[in-house]
């Protein structure tokens, strides 16, 4: 009788570790990943956290394979590296065009991190028929040339990015949000989804967005390999408006007269009816 309460408990123990470990996920990587979120939701978060524990695995494997090759005196595997478009606080090498259009290789078993890829190439970038081809061949033949290396990019929206991109995905990951209070760990609530270009696959959500959550789990040291706010540099120096308009609670009229627009039609009969008012 009392194996059988052991067994029972057992079972219901198993049971709601299963349900708990069923809420986490471990990211299966490809070739080519593709992280995508709102602004500033974790997906670089997640990306940087993805490219650099990958990078430190395939160094890994790559160390214990030279070990035996060494053994039986076959020749040494090459050590993989960590390539990057954005600076991280680990050993990496910057990304150039170079690259992007295969004039040099990157060694074998590499991990790529490409931060807003739609700055890199998006979908605009159609006119340069060489180009063209050239990042094309670039994303459909990653996994040959790199044997064994992983490209790992995120974007606010993959439909701005270049179509040989979108057209090389099958997958990706969606960063809903991150949660930031957990001590020494972050956890990203990420939904993995199939992906077509042209639209022949299609995802139907009969559920709220939240339901279908995994949860994804992140060491807060993920933070010092890398600045989130990097590019801000293109913008600290300039000027900071503080033009402030003190309206209250009894301010009557709080109608717009102005569209802030890069379409000056839209701005010539906003403009003059201020104008009046002003004068008036």
């Amino acid at each position: 009788m009392i194996y059988l309460i052991y067994a029972v408990l057992i079972c219901i123990i198993l049971f709601f570790v299963f349900k708990f470990l069923n809420k986490f996920k471990v990211p299966k990587l490809n070739s080519l990943v593709m992280v995508t979120g709102g602004v500033k939701c974790g997906k670089s978060t997640l990306s940087v956290h993805m490219a650099i524990s990958t990078y430190k695995s395939n160094c890994r494997k790559t160390k214990i394979k030279n070990f035996f090759r060494k053994l039986f005196k076959k020749p040494l595997l090459e050590m993989p590296l960590l390539y990057s478009n954005v600076p991280l606080a680990i050993k990496y090498v910057p990304i150039t065009r170079d690259m992007l259009l295969r004039k040099v290789r990157f060694v074998y078993g590499s991990v790529v991190y490409i931060q807003e890829a739609s700055l890199m190439a998006d979908s605009q970038l159609i006119k340069d028929k060489e180009l063209n081809n050239q990042l094309l061949l670039f994303f459909k033949l990653f996994g040959h040339e790199s044997k064994g290396g992983t490209c790992i990019l995120d974007t606010q929206c993959i439909s701005d990015v270049h179509y040989s991109l979108k057209r090389s995905l099958s997958e990706y990951f969606y960063v809903h949000h991150l949660v930031k209070w957990i001590p020494f760990f972050l956890v990203a609530y990420v939904v993995e989804d199939r992906y077509s270009d042209d639209g022949t696959i299609i995802t139907t959500e009969t559920k709220d967005t939240e339901d279908n959550l995994k949860r994804v789990i992140i060491p807060k040291r993920t933070w010092k390999y890398f600045d989130c706010y990097s590019y801000s540099v293109l913008t600290d120096d300039l000027k900071v408006n503080t033009n402030i308009v003190n309206n209250n609670l009894q301010t009557k009229d709080l109608k717009a007269y102005k569209i802030v627009s890069f379409r000056d039609e839209f701005n010539v009969e906003k403009e003059r009816i201020v104008n009046e008012k002003e004068n008036n």
